[in-house]
Protein backbone atom coordinates (compact mmCIF):
# COMPACT_ATOMS: atom_id res chain seq x y z
CA UNK A 1 0.00 0.00 0.00
CA UNK A 2 3.25 2.54 1.10
CA UNK A 3 4.08 1.70 -2.73
CA UNK A 4 1.05 2.50 -4.28
CA UNK A 5 0.83 6.00 -2.20
CA UNK A 6 4.18 7.10 -3.02
CA UNK A 7 4.01 5.86 -6.69
CA UNK A 8 0.30 8.17 -6.84
CA UNK A 9 2.43 11.34 -5.29
CA UNK A 10 5.15 10.76 -7.60
CA UNK A 11 2.59 11.14 -10.48
CA UNK A 12 0.72 14.03 -8.61
CA UNK A 13 3.94 15.94 -9.02
CA UNK A 14 4.91 14.81 -12.33
CA UNK A 15 1.47 16.39 -13.32
CA UNK A 16 2.02 19.58 -11.59
CA UNK A 17 5.56 19.93 -12.59
CA UNK A 18 4.56 19.98 -16.22
CA UNK A 19 2.58 22.93 -17.05
CA UNK A 20 5.91 24.88 -14.67
CA UNK A 21 8.36 23.09 -16.87
CA UNK A 22 6.38 24.56 -19.71
CA UNK A 23 6.10 27.80 -18.83
CA UNK A 24 9.66 27.90 -17.67
CA UNK A 25 10.34 27.68 -21.24
CA UNK A 26 9.08 31.18 -22.23
CA UNK A 27 11.10 33.98 -21.79
CA UNK A 28 11.20 37.66 -21.49
CA UNK A 29 13.83 39.87 -23.46
CA UNK A 30 13.66 43.68 -23.46
CA UNK A 31 15.93 46.21 -25.86
CA UNK A 32 16.16 48.92 -27.71
CA UNK A 33 14.79 48.89 -31.10
CA UNK A 34 16.33 50.88 -34.15
CA UNK A 35 13.73 51.26 -37.33
CA UNK A 36 12.59 52.93 -40.20
CA UNK A 37 9.17 54.46 -41.12
CA UNK A 38 8.68 55.76 -44.78
CA UNK A 39 11.34 58.28 -45.73
CA UNK A 40 12.94 58.90 -42.57
CA UNK A 41 15.33 57.57 -40.55
CA UNK A 42 15.54 56.47 -37.57
CA UNK A 43 13.00 55.50 -35.22
CA UNK A 44 14.22 55.11 -31.84
CA UNK A 45 12.30 52.66 -29.31
CA UNK A 46 12.40 49.90 -27.72
CA UNK A 47 10.93 46.30 -28.02
CA UNK A 48 9.48 43.90 -25.05
CA UNK A 49 9.34 39.96 -25.62
CA UNK A 50 8.28 36.90 -24.49
CA UNK A 51 8.99 34.00 -26.29
CA UNK A 52 9.24 30.37 -27.14
CA UNK A 53 12.87 29.23 -28.33
CA UNK A 54 12.13 26.69 -30.81
CA UNK A 55 14.74 23.87 -31.87
CA UNK A 56 18.11 24.69 -32.91
CA UNK A 57 17.77 23.86 -36.35
CA UNK A 58 14.18 24.67 -36.64
CA UNK A 59 12.96 26.53 -39.32
CA UNK A 60 11.41 29.33 -37.46
CA UNK A 61 13.58 31.48 -34.31
CA UNK A 62 10.67 31.04 -31.56
CA UNK A 63 8.06 28.35 -31.52
CA UNK A 64 5.42 31.44 -30.47
CA UNK A 65 6.36 35.29 -29.47
CA UNK A 66 3.93 37.89 -27.65
CA UNK A 67 5.97 41.20 -28.49
CA UNK A 68 5.15 44.81 -28.21
CA UNK A 69 7.19 47.57 -29.76
CA UNK A 70 6.91 51.55 -29.93
CA UNK A 71 9.12 53.90 -31.65
CA UNK A 72 9.30 57.55 -32.70
CA UNK A 73 11.42 59.61 -35.01
CA UNK A 74 13.03 62.88 -35.12
CA UNK A 75 10.56 64.26 -37.88
CA UNK A 76 7.12 63.10 -36.50
CA UNK A 77 6.76 59.23 -37.59
CA UNK A 78 5.71 57.05 -34.53
CA UNK A 79 4.06 53.76 -33.78
CA UNK A 80 3.19 51.57 -31.03
CA UNK A 81 2.09 47.95 -31.94
CA UNK A 82 1.31 44.54 -30.22
CA UNK A 83 1.66 41.00 -31.93
CA UNK A 84 1.62 37.89 -31.38
CA UNK A 85 3.06 35.04 -33.97
CA UNK A 86 2.87 31.43 -33.31
CA UNK A 87 4.52 29.14 -36.27
CA UNK A 88 5.40 25.75 -34.08
CA UNK A 89 2.81 25.92 -31.10
CA UNK A 90 0.70 23.32 -32.80
CA UNK A 91 1.83 21.18 -35.12
CA UNK A 92 0.14 21.88 -38.36
CA UNK A 93 -1.22 25.24 -37.54
CA UNK A 94 0.24 28.61 -37.41
CA UNK A 95 -0.96 31.94 -35.61
CA UNK A 96 -0.84 35.59 -36.29
CA UNK A 97 -2.21 38.56 -34.87
CA UNK A 98 -1.50 42.21 -34.86
CA UNK A 99 -2.99 45.67 -33.12
CA UNK A 100 -1.53 49.11 -33.31
CA UNK A 101 -1.23 52.61 -34.17
CA UNK A 102 1.01 54.06 -36.57
CA UNK A 103 1.99 57.78 -37.92
CA UNK A 104 3.68 58.17 -40.84
CA UNK A 105 4.83 61.81 -40.92
CA UNK A 106 6.22 61.71 -44.56
CA UNK A 107 4.42 58.98 -46.48
CA UNK A 108 5.97 59.81 -49.97
CA UNK A 109 2.24 61.12 -51.97
CA UNK A 110 3.25 62.11 -56.16
CA UNK A 111 -0.40 61.41 -57.24
CA UNK A 112 -1.34 58.12 -59.14
CA UNK A 113 0.22 56.25 -62.23
CA UNK A 114 3.13 55.01 -63.49
CA UNK A 115 3.75 58.21 -65.34
CA UNK A 116 3.40 60.69 -62.09
CA UNK A 117 6.01 63.35 -62.60
CA UNK A 118 8.08 65.15 -59.82
CA UNK A 119 9.32 68.95 -59.76
CA UNK A 120 12.21 68.93 -58.48
CA UNK A 121 12.07 72.79 -57.78
CA UNK A 122 8.71 72.39 -56.07
CA UNK A 123 10.55 69.65 -54.02
CA UNK A 124 13.95 71.46 -53.39
CA UNK A 125 11.65 74.51 -52.16
CA UNK A 126 9.42 73.00 -49.83
CA UNK A 127 10.90 69.88 -48.81
CA UNK A 128 7.74 68.26 -48.76
CA UNK A 129 5.50 68.98 -51.51
CA UNK A 130 5.45 65.27 -52.00
CA UNK A 131 4.60 64.69 -48.51
CA UNK A 132 1.69 63.31 -46.81
CA UNK A 133 0.59 62.32 -43.56
CA UNK A 134 -0.77 59.10 -42.84
CA UNK A 135 -2.51 57.73 -39.03
CA UNK A 136 -3.62 54.17 -39.32
CA UNK A 137 -5.55 52.11 -36.15
CA UNK A 138 -5.06 48.48 -37.19
CA UNK A 139 -6.06 44.74 -36.27
CA UNK A 140 -5.45 41.82 -38.06
CA UNK A 141 -5.62 38.09 -37.49
CA UNK A 142 -4.41 35.14 -39.92
CA UNK A 143 -4.75 31.25 -38.85
CA UNK A 144 -2.69 29.15 -41.25
CA UNK A 145 -3.14 25.28 -41.78
CA UNK A 146 -0.46 23.05 -43.63
CA UNK A 147 -2.09 20.58 -45.92
CA UNK A 148 0.58 18.88 -46.95
CA UNK A 149 4.46 19.31 -46.65
CA UNK A 150 5.18 22.69 -47.58
CA UNK A 151 1.55 23.77 -48.98
CA UNK A 152 -0.57 25.57 -46.52
CA UNK A 153 -3.76 27.20 -46.69
CA UNK A 154 -3.92 30.77 -45.17
CA UNK A 155 -7.25 32.79 -44.18
CA UNK A 156 -7.41 36.06 -42.05
CA UNK A 157 -9.18 39.53 -41.78
CA UNK A 158 -8.46 42.63 -40.60
CA UNK A 159 -9.53 46.20 -39.97
CA UNK A 160 -7.54 49.48 -40.77
CA UNK A 161 -8.95 53.15 -40.27
CA UNK A 162 -6.37 55.21 -41.99
CA UNK A 163 -6.91 59.29 -42.40
CA UNK A 164 -4.50 61.06 -44.65
CA UNK A 165 -3.75 64.68 -43.67
CA UNK A 166 -1.83 67.62 -45.30
CA UNK A 167 1.04 69.38 -44.29
CA UNK A 168 0.86 72.70 -43.58
CA UNK A 169 3.41 73.71 -46.80
CA UNK A 170 1.52 73.65 -50.06
CA UNK A 171 1.56 69.79 -50.91
CA UNK A 172 0.45 67.75 -54.41
CA UNK A 173 -1.74 65.86 -51.70
CA UNK A 174 -3.97 69.19 -50.98
CA UNK A 175 -4.09 70.57 -53.91
CA UNK A 176 -5.73 67.32 -55.75
CA UNK A 177 -7.23 65.43 -52.80
CA UNK A 178 -7.69 68.24 -50.25
CA UNK A 179 -7.19 68.80 -46.63
CA UNK A 180 -7.96 65.41 -45.39
CA UNK A 181 -8.72 61.77 -46.23
CA UNK A 182 -10.39 59.17 -44.46
CA UNK A 183 -11.82 55.57 -44.55
CA UNK A 184 -12.11 52.46 -42.59
CA UNK A 185 -11.12 49.15 -44.31
CA UNK A 186 -12.63 45.87 -43.59
CA UNK A 187 -10.71 42.93 -45.92
CA UNK A 188 -11.12 39.04 -45.79
CA UNK A 189 -8.28 36.95 -47.37
CA UNK A 190 -7.06 33.97 -48.26
CA UNK A 191 -4.21 32.33 -50.21
CA UNK A 192 -2.24 29.28 -50.85
CA UNK A 193 1.59 28.91 -49.33
CA UNK A 194 3.85 27.10 -50.99
CA UNK A 195 7.79 26.99 -48.24
CA UNK A 196 10.30 25.44 -48.84
CA UNK A 197 13.47 27.52 -47.32
CA UNK A 198 15.72 26.46 -44.99
CA UNK A 199 15.09 29.05 -42.85
CA UNK A 200 12.38 31.36 -42.33
CA UNK A 201 14.45 34.47 -40.58
CA UNK A 202 17.52 33.97 -42.89
CA UNK A 203 16.96 31.65 -46.10
CA UNK A 204 19.57 30.38 -47.74
CA UNK A 205 17.79 27.97 -49.81
CA UNK A 206 14.58 27.09 -51.39
CA UNK A 207 11.32 28.74 -52.43
CA UNK A 208 8.30 30.87 -50.96
CA UNK A 209 5.28 30.92 -53.70
CA UNK A 210 2.17 32.77 -52.41
CA UNK A 211 -0.92 32.78 -54.77
CA UNK A 212 -3.73 34.99 -53.05
CA UNK A 213 -7.01 36.57 -53.26
CA UNK A 214 -8.81 39.79 -50.83
CA UNK A 215 -12.16 41.22 -50.53
CA UNK A 216 -11.83 45.14 -48.80
CA UNK A 217 -14.71 47.56 -48.47
CA UNK A 218 -12.57 50.11 -48.27
CA UNK A 219 -13.73 53.06 -51.20
CA UNK A 220 -16.72 52.03 -52.79
CA UNK A 221 -15.32 48.11 -52.17
CA UNK A 222 -12.41 46.07 -53.96
CA UNK A 223 -11.37 42.81 -54.85
CA UNK A 224 -7.61 42.52 -55.28
CA UNK A 225 -5.37 38.96 -56.54
CA UNK A 226 -1.94 38.63 -56.43
CA UNK A 227 1.21 36.26 -56.73
CA UNK A 228 4.46 36.60 -55.54
CA UNK A 229 7.09 34.14 -55.92
CA UNK A 230 10.69 34.03 -54.06
CA UNK A 231 13.58 31.90 -54.61
CA UNK A 232 16.86 31.61 -52.81
CA UNK A 233 20.07 29.56 -53.61
CA UNK A 234 23.77 29.13 -52.02
CA UNK A 235 26.24 28.28 -54.61
CA UNK A 236 28.88 28.59 -52.61
CA UNK A 237 29.26 29.14 -48.78
CA UNK A 238 28.29 32.58 -47.60
CA UNK A 239 26.90 33.54 -50.96
CA UNK A 240 22.97 33.69 -51.29
CA UNK A 241 21.24 34.45 -54.39
CA UNK A 242 17.88 36.09 -54.36
CA UNK A 243 15.03 36.61 -56.49
CA UNK A 244 11.52 37.85 -56.63
CA UNK A 245 8.88 38.24 -58.78
CA UNK A 246 5.28 39.75 -58.32
CA UNK A 247 1.95 40.44 -59.36
CA UNK A 248 -0.82 42.64 -57.87
CA UNK A 249 -4.05 42.84 -60.42
CA UNK A 250 -7.41 44.98 -58.43
CA UNK A 251 -11.21 45.13 -59.57
CA UNK A 252 -13.51 48.21 -58.27
CA UNK A 253 -12.79 51.24 -56.26
CA UNK A 254 -10.75 50.28 -53.34
CA UNK A 255 -9.78 53.26 -50.82
CA UNK A 256 -6.59 55.65 -51.25
CA UNK A 257 -5.02 53.66 -48.46
CA UNK A 258 -5.39 49.90 -50.08
CA UNK A 259 -3.14 51.57 -53.37
CA UNK A 260 -0.76 51.60 -50.41
CA UNK A 261 -1.17 48.56 -48.06
CA UNK A 262 -0.48 45.09 -49.43
CA UNK A 263 -1.44 42.34 -47.20
CA UNK A 264 1.03 39.33 -47.83
CA UNK A 265 1.07 36.17 -45.66
CA UNK A 266 2.30 37.11 -41.95
CA UNK A 267 3.53 40.33 -43.45
CA UNK A 268 2.79 43.36 -46.36
CA UNK A 269 4.37 45.86 -47.72
CA UNK A 270 3.59 49.79 -48.89
CA UNK A 271 2.97 51.18 -52.19
CA UNK A 272 5.53 51.01 -54.50
CA UNK A 273 8.55 52.26 -54.59
CA UNK A 274 11.49 52.25 -51.58
CA UNK A 275 12.71 49.24 -48.95
CA UNK A 276 10.33 46.52 -49.55
CA UNK A 277 9.87 47.09 -53.31
CA UNK A 278 11.95 49.71 -55.58
CA UNK A 279 15.13 50.85 -53.32
CA UNK A 280 16.12 53.27 -56.56
CA UNK A 281 12.42 54.89 -55.82
CA UNK A 282 11.54 57.30 -52.10
CA UNK A 283 9.15 55.22 -50.42
CA UNK A 284 5.24 55.22 -52.44
CA UNK A 285 6.43 56.54 -55.48
CA UNK A 286 4.55 55.00 -57.59
CA UNK A 287 0.21 53.82 -56.20
CA UNK A 288 -2.16 52.55 -58.62
CA UNK A 289 -4.64 49.28 -58.33
CA UNK A 290 -1.84 47.01 -60.41
CA UNK A 291 1.38 46.19 -59.90
CA UNK A 292 4.12 44.17 -61.56
CA UNK A 293 7.86 43.84 -60.07
CA UNK A 294 10.89 42.09 -59.78
CA UNK A 295 13.99 41.95 -57.63
CA UNK A 296 17.45 40.05 -57.70
CA UNK A 297 19.92 40.48 -55.11
CA UNK A 298 23.20 38.68 -54.60
CA UNK A 299 24.57 38.64 -50.47
CA UNK A 300 28.22 38.02 -49.40
CA UNK A 301 29.21 37.48 -45.77
CA UNK A 302 32.09 38.85 -45.34
CA UNK A 303 32.76 38.66 -41.67
CA UNK A 304 30.42 35.95 -39.52
CA UNK A 305 30.54 34.41 -35.88
CA UNK A 306 27.19 31.86 -36.24
CA UNK A 307 25.06 32.30 -33.91
CA UNK A 308 26.07 35.70 -32.18
CA UNK A 309 26.25 37.53 -35.74
CA UNK A 310 27.56 38.65 -39.18
CA UNK A 311 28.58 41.34 -41.88
CA UNK A 312 27.65 40.77 -45.00
CA UNK A 313 27.58 43.00 -48.49
CA UNK A 314 25.01 43.07 -51.08
CA UNK A 315 24.60 43.89 -54.75
CA UNK A 316 20.68 44.35 -55.81
CA UNK A 317 19.08 45.40 -58.78
CA UNK A 318 15.05 46.04 -58.79
CA UNK A 319 12.56 46.64 -61.41
CA UNK A 320 8.49 47.39 -61.77
CA UNK A 321 5.70 49.93 -62.48
CA UNK A 322 2.52 50.15 -61.58
CA UNK A 323 -1.16 50.26 -63.81
CA UNK A 324 -4.37 51.42 -63.63
CA UNK A 325 -7.43 48.96 -62.76
CA UNK A 326 -7.36 46.24 -64.97
CA UNK A 327 -4.79 47.13 -66.84
CA UNK A 328 -1.90 44.47 -65.98
CA UNK A 329 0.33 43.23 -68.36
CA UNK A 330 3.59 41.08 -68.38
CA UNK A 331 5.42 44.00 -70.34
CA UNK A 332 9.12 45.50 -70.13
CA UNK A 333 7.79 49.30 -71.00
CA UNK A 334 8.33 52.32 -68.69
CA UNK A 335 9.73 49.62 -65.97
CA UNK A 336 10.95 51.77 -63.06
CA UNK A 337 14.62 50.10 -63.17
CA UNK A 338 17.07 51.02 -59.66
CA UNK A 339 19.43 48.95 -58.34
CA UNK A 340 22.95 49.45 -55.46
CA UNK A 341 24.67 48.39 -52.80
CA UNK A 342 24.17 47.52 -49.23
CA UNK A 343 25.27 46.43 -45.55
CA UNK A 344 23.62 44.17 -43.95
CA UNK A 345 24.26 43.84 -40.39
CA UNK A 346 22.84 40.57 -37.98
CA UNK A 347 22.77 40.16 -34.53
CA UNK A 348 22.54 36.75 -33.25
CA UNK A 349 20.63 34.61 -35.03
CA UNK A 350 17.68 37.18 -36.58
CA UNK A 351 18.46 40.66 -35.70
CA UNK A 352 18.69 41.94 -39.94
CA UNK A 353 19.41 45.23 -40.27
CA UNK A 354 19.86 46.57 -43.77
CA UNK A 355 21.32 49.71 -45.22
CA UNK A 356 21.00 50.15 -48.70
CA UNK A 357 22.48 52.82 -51.21
CA UNK A 358 21.20 52.92 -54.82
CA UNK A 359 20.50 55.09 -57.65
CA UNK A 360 17.47 55.00 -59.95
CA UNK A 361 15.15 57.29 -62.48
CA UNK A 362 15.56 60.36 -59.88
CA UNK A 363 18.89 60.34 -58.73
CA UNK A 364 20.07 58.30 -55.40
CA UNK A 365 17.93 56.76 -52.45
CA UNK A 366 19.15 55.85 -48.98
CA UNK A 367 16.37 53.39 -47.43
CA UNK A 368 16.94 51.33 -44.35
CA UNK A 369 14.80 48.03 -42.89
CA UNK A 370 14.80 45.86 -40.09
CA UNK A 371 14.71 42.32 -42.18
CA UNK A 372 15.28 41.20 -45.85
CA UNK A 373 13.66 43.51 -48.20
CA UNK A 374 12.10 39.98 -49.45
Amino acid sequence: MTRVRHAAILVALTALAAPLQAQADWRASYYPYLVSAPNEFPLLGARYELRRDAEWDARWLSDGVFSVSAAAGFQGSRFATVEFKAPGLQDGWRLFVRAGAVRDARLGFYGLGNDSEVDEDLEEASGSYYRVKRYQYLGRLEVTRRIRGPLQLSWGGSVVNTRFADLPAPTLFGATVGLEDEDTDVTGRISLVYDTRDREYNPGTGALLELGALAGSGGEGYGRYYGEARGFVTPRFGTVVAGRLAAVSSVGSPALNALYDLETWEGGRTGYGGRQTNRGLPDGRRIDADQLYASLEVRQTVVDVGDFGSVSLMLFADAGRVFEEGAISLTTEDLAVGGGAGIILRALKAGILTFNFAGGPEGFQFTSTTGWSF
